[in-house]
Formats: structure tokens, sequence, C-alpha cells
């Protein structure tokens, strides 16, 4: 309980929260030092390891009435069993999302290991989910979660450390757990520090952070190295998981990607290889966020932070990126291909599915809709991705914002300006109102490439994305927009579900020609050659910052008639427009697509969502009905239930494939 004069107080939650920070910071700068790329399963072996504690402290039964002994030993083996946890779950990461994308020189592409660890953050975000299903307070035949929401493990611990009091004075208390926390932070950023300083692993480990090639020469082995540093930084981020549980008495299954970009954001500020650094940079996190949550409000603290990484990630640049090597073409497709004849009859397939799906009584017109929405955002991250090569994680903020410019524009009940509008607006207005907005949105974001390196860039991106869902989440209902009146096209109201599926499949047609007919151009000419080799293109007369801010501009403004098209259709925008896992998935089907073609964009697009709107509910219900509702093991591998584990293993096996047909 705060008192009216809370600093002192403050002081040793902030001082507490940063040492958690600091942990998993000191396992970041140590990971990021070798690989040169951030990991995103990072703050996902977080999250599960916390799992794992709770879990396992529920399996020992520690209670704190145990005698003094017994008690510390218990302890000791759950931060053993942590940081091993940590360690093995940090070692397959490298395996398989960084050790396949590097080449006999030790480098290789940034972005693909980036997009692999993507996948496999959504893997184990899934372990999460199935978790759930193990524990004591699992019911069988229990369904809690929402539709479309999941529901995460919701285990607690009793207190298992000693609240003894060491310290008392006129504002604040300092428990022995609050100590033990902070002193293992410090600890552990001496024990690091005198690691890389004072032994030979420690020596290589720096020796490749700072030229791989030169140790190379020197006779140290890349490959063994990263791997140690990786184990290393994984038994770190399992002990920052262990106090993390023991000290809030549960687990941190959900945020993982957040609590990872706040250790990166320490890492940063702390100076990448420094662990030191990193300590002092959390607990300056940790004082930062304290005071917010107090004096500001505290949902709002996450987006601070968010900003914060965003600022140091700029300021760290220091002027125009250098050019990098082609390392997209395993992502990337070079020049435009001619279509072949199966494309007439995919387009005739689009034309006549309403009448299909009345004749054969499917009723899926407003999933082929869903579906379509979905092409027509591949096709604006294709021009990012595919053309420009660049990667945006926070793809989905375009959509999500012209959903809501499309609410706005057209729902008297969502705010004055639709109110002050002669209704109903045309949707080419509409639309033509999301582009400007989208374009414009992409349009800021391009400067950023004249800063930061393909991977940087992409973690900015992510960021922003994050503080788009955490400012729309932190409006409350307000973000809820229902009612949205039906599309009217030409004066003509598109009332059936039939007329919006040729609506949104005439905008993807569109979209597609239009591409085509653009990356012949010398625009895309222009895209092509900076994707191929940034300094040949910009010696030629290309401007980089120009093409690339072009690049942002029409790619978000496709996403952003996605997202109207989004609205109009269903009715309906919310924050789940703006959710990571819609740019993520966007991602997917630009990859599996071949990154850089349209049509084929398209058939994965219908792939990627067909699967997961319904071929897993149809594929679920089937299985249903062999399954009894007190199964453990069967409500735990529940298709439906299953739908992260598929999508990031279906992510992370196609940037594989596509990076390894890339180097043939």
């Amino acid at each position: 309980m705060l008192t009216a004069d809370p600093v002192g107080q403050l002081l040793v939650i902030g001082l507490t929260n940063g040492a958690v920070i600091a942990l998993n910071a000191i396992a970041v700068t140590l990971v990021y030092a070798v690989a040169r790329t951030l990991n995103l399963a990072h703050g996902d072996v977080f999250a599960l390891t916390s799992v794992l504690v709770t879990s396992l402290v529920t399996a020992l039964g520690l209670r704190l009435a145990w005698p003094p002994l017994a008690l510390a030993g218990g302890l000791a083996l759950t931060l053993g069993a942590a940081a091993a946890g940590g360690a093995a779950l940090m070692g397959l990461v490298e395996r398989a999302a960084f050790r396949p994308f590097r080449d006999a020189a030790g480098a290789g592409s940034r972005l693909a290991p980036l997009i692999a660890t993507l996948g496999l953050s959504f893997v184990l975000y899934q372990g999460a989910l199935i978790w759930r299903y193990f524990l004591p307070n699992w019911l069988p035949g229990e369904h809690r979660s929402v539709p479309g929401v999941p529901e995460l493990p919701r285990d607690s611990i009793p207190e298992v450390l000693p609240t003894l009091t060491l310290a008392a004075g006129p504002g604040f208390t300092l428990t022995f757990k609050d100590a033990l926390v902070i002193g293992l932070a410090v600890l552990a950023a001496a024990g690091v520090w005198l690691f890389l300083e004072r032994t030979r692993s420690g020596r290589a480990i720096r020796a490749v952070s700072q030229n791989l090639e030169l140790a190379r020469v020197l006779g140290v082995n890349p490959d063994a190295v990263i791997a140690q540093t990786f184990l290393l930084g994984g038994a770190l981020a399992g002990l920052a998981a262990a106090v993390f549980a023991l000290y809030y008495t549960h687990p941190f299954a959900n945020a993982g990607a957040q609590s990872g970009l706040i250790a990166f954001a320490a890492a940063i500020l702390g100076g990448i290889g420094n662990p030191v650094g990193a300590l002092g940079a959390g607990l300056l996190l940790g004082l930062a966020a304290a005071f917010s949550d107090y004096y500001l409000v505290a949902r709002w603290t996450p987006l601070l932070l968010q900003a914060l990484l965003i600022g140091l990630l700029i300021v760290r640049a220091r002027g125009p990126a250098a050019a990098e090597p082609a390392d997209r073409e395993a992502l990337t497709a070079g020049a435009p291909r001619p279509a072949g004849r199966w494309v007439w009859g995919l387009a005739a397939l689009g034309l006549l599915y309403p009448v299909l799906d009345q004749a054969l009584g499917l009723q899926r017109l407003a999933t082929a809709t869903s579906l379509a929405v979905d092409a027509l955002l591949a096709l604006g991250l294709n021009v990012l991705l595919g053309w420009a090569g660049l990667l945006d994680l926070g793809f989905a903020v375009s959509f999500g914002l012209g959903g809501y410019v499309a609410a706005l524009l057209t729902n008297p009940y969502a705010g004055p300006l639709a109110a002050a509008l002669p209704q109903p607006l045309d949707f080419s207005a509409v639309a033509a109102a999301s582009a400007l907005a989208g374009g414009l949105f992409g349009a800021l974001k391009g400067p950023l490439t004249r800063r930061l390196r393909s991977d940087d860039l992409a973690i900015v991106t992510l960021a922003l994305g994050q503080m788009a869902r955490i400012w729309l989440t932190g409006l409350g209902e307000g973000a809820n927009i229902a009612a949205i009146p039906a599309p009217r096209l030409f004066t003509f109201a598109l009332l059936t579900p039939a007329a919006r599926y040729y609506l949104a499949g005439g905008a993807v047609a569109l979209a597609a020609w239009a591409g085509g007919r653009l990356l012949r151009s010398r625009i895309g000419r222009a895209w092509r050659a900076l994707n191929d080799d940034e300094a040949a293109a910009a010696s030629s007369g290309v401007d980089p910052a120009r093409y690339r801010t072009l690049a942002f501009a029409l790619g978000s403004a496709l996403a952003a008639v996605a997202g109207a098209l989004f609205a109009v259709s269903f009715t309906y925008i919310d924050p789940e427009a703006v959710d990571f896992r819609l740019s993520a998935m966007a991602l997917a089907m630009v990859i599996l697509g071949g990154a850089g073609g349209g049509p084929g964009l398209i058939v994965a697009a219908g792939l990627v969502g067909g699967y997961d709107r319904v071929v897993i509910p149809l594929l679920g219900a089937f299985l249903a009905q062999f399954q009894a509702a007190d199964q453990r093991f069967g409500s735990a591998f529940d298709p439906r239930g299953l739908s992260y584990l598929n999508f990031g293993l279906a992510l992370y096996l196609t940037v594989l494939f596509r990076a390894r047909r890339g180097r043939r």
C-alpha cells in the first residue's frame, strides 16, 4: 500500500521490476551481440519458462512453512530447472532459426532468421496454450475461452520467497524478496562481465561480436561460439522468468513479444554486449515504468517504453544506413513473370463462386469475402517486401487505420465526422479517404529507411504496431465500432453477401492488375534495382529514400483499402484489426506465394486464410465426435486450438524453404 509520499516505495518497486528487465536484457545483449539480429522468440522463451516454474513449484509443493534448508534447496532446484529449460529452448531456436541461414563465411540473411524466429515464437506461444490442459486447475470438458481469444495458463503458486522486512522508513519498505531479486540481477551482471573478461570462452564471444571474420582467422569457431552464447542467454532468460514467477506468484504466459522488446530496449540503452550497461538500463526502465504507472496511467506505460525503443534505434543509427548485401533474395522475387493459363481459370472460379456456393449449399460467401480482403492486404505487403525488400512487422496498423477511417466516415454514431457529411457515402470516396490516410501514414515511415538497417526497421515497425494496439485497447469500448452501414457503389446499396464478395474481389483484381503494370514501369525497375544492389542502383541515379518512401505509401494505402473493405463488409472494426497476428498472417501469405508475384499471392492468401477459417474448424468438429470431454490429451491437441502452432510452423518452414531455394 503506497503512502501519501510514495517516492520511496516507488523506488523499491521500480528497482525490483527493473531487475527482472535487466536479467532479460543481459540475455538479449549477449545473443544480439553475436547474432546481430533480434530473436523475436526470446520473449516467448521467457514466458513459457515462467509457466514451467509455476508448474514445478506446484509439483514440489514448495511452501514458506518448509524448513529453511529444504526451502532453499527447493528454490535452488527451481532456479536451476528454469535456467536449464531456458537454455534448451534458446538452443533449439539457434539451431532452427539462425544456423540454417548462415552462409559458409558465417554471415547471411538478416530478414530470414528474423522471420523464422517469428514463426517459432508462435510455436512457443502455442506451447503455453497447451500447457493449461495439464494444470491442476483445469476441469475436464471445460470451455472457458471467449471465441477467438486463447485461454492462457492461469496457474498461481503460494508465496515461497521470505517477506521479512529488511529496511523501513518514511514511505517505503524493503523486504527480503525485494533485495533477493535485485541482488540476483547484480550478481548475474557481474558474473557475465567476469565471464566475458576473464575466460577463454568469454573472449571468444567478444571476438565474434566485434569482428566475425577476424575471429575465424584467429582460430575461433563462430558456429560453436554463437551456439554457446544462445545457451547462456537462454539460461539467463530462464532465470529472469523464474524470478518473475516466484516474485509475482503467477506465470507470464502472455505478452511475450512485449517483454522481448522491452528487454531489447534496455540492451540498446546499456550498449550491445555490455552486461553491466544492460543492468543499469534495466533498472532505469523499471524505475521509469513504476513512476509512469503511479503518476500517469498504468495502461500507457508499455506505450511509452515502445516509443523509447523506437527512439533508441533511430538515435543509434546516427546517419544513413549503410548498403547491405542482397540478403533478401531468399524472400523476394526479381523480375515479373508472365502469368500462366491457370490465372484465367482462377479468375473464372472467382467470378462463378457465388453461383457455385449457392448451388452446392456451401454458405461460404462471407468467408470468401474475408479471403479476398486477406489477398488485398497481402498485395499491399508485397509492395514492401517483394518489390522494395522492406519488412514491416506492424503492417496491420495500416489495415486498422483504413477500417477506422471507413467507420468514422459512414457511422454517425461513431463520431461527429459522419454526421457532418452527406450520407450515405459512396464506397469509392470511402476507399479514397482510407487510401489517403494509409498512404500518408506509410510515407511517415519512409525516412526511417535512411537510417535503419533492414532488421532494425522491422523491429521499429513491430514496436509501432504494438503501440497502436496498446493505444486502441486503452480507449476501451470506444475502440469498438459496430453497426457500420453497408457499402454503396455508384448509388447501388451492396446489401447481399454476393454483392460484397464482388466488391472485395473486384478490388483484388484491380490491385493485382495495377501492380503488374507498376512493376514493369520505371518505378518497379527502380524497386528491383534497390532490392538487388542498393549501391549499384544509387550510382545509376536511383534515390533509395524516395523510392522506399513511395513503397511504404503505396503498400500502406492498399492495406488501408483492405481495412475499409473489411469494416463495411462485416459492419464492425475493433483493436483486433491492428493485431500483430494479422501482420504475421500477411507475411506468411507473401512468402508462401513468392514475394514479388501477383496471382501466386492470391492463391497463398486463399490457402493460408482457408486453412485457418475453413479447414481447421471442419477438422476440429469432425474429430470432436471421437473425443471424450474428460480426455486431457485430446483437449490439448484439438485442431481448433492449435492455430498458432500450425501458423508458426507454416511461416517457419516456408521461409526455410524459400531461403534454401534462393541459394541454389
